[in-house]
């Protein structure tokens, strides 16, 4: 019971558990719900990558395929580096573009763009925060 009341009043530091939790759960929940499914996919590439081109008049849709397979890669490559903590910060910012992307698509269409701001908004912090102490980052790349 003190454990707990240490935590609760900020006694207690459990920042490097939070980061981990930060990065695991909705990094596994987008590789399973989201990354899976479009990296197996080819097919739905160039659909993909039409949601970022269609806000250049079509000027750019020959790059469709190539921005599709880069949110594929995003979504499902980047989210399983972002779970182990490596290379975490630059997985992090990837994939928090692909979700600003991804949410001004949902926006200007089906106008829910709930989910994929909050992918934007905790990828954005793990990118600012860090991967923590219980990552791969740190035992390897840590200087």
């Amino acid at each position: 019971m003190k454990k707990l009341k240490d935590i609760l009043c900020g006694y207690c530091s459990c920042k490097d558990c939070g980061y981990l939790i930060l990065r695991i759960f909705p990094a596994y929940f987008m590789f399973i719900n989201h990354g899976w499914g479009k990296i197996t996919s080819p097919e739905k590439w160039n659909w993909l990558g039409s949601t970022l081109t269609k806000y250049f008049f079509g000027i750019i849709d020959f790059a469709n395929p190539i921005f599709g397979f880069f949110a594929a890669v995003s979504e499902s490559l980047c989210a399983v580096l972002i779970l182990v903590g490596l290379f975490t910060r630059y997985a992090a910012l990837l994939s928090s573009i692909t979700m600003f992307v991804a949410a001004m698509h949902h926006l200007t269409t089906t106008g829910s763009s709930e989910s994929a701001l909050i992918y934007f908004s905790i990828f954005t912090a793990v990118f600012c925060l860090g991967p923590g102490k219980y990552s791969l980052d740190q035992k390897f790349l840590s200087k």
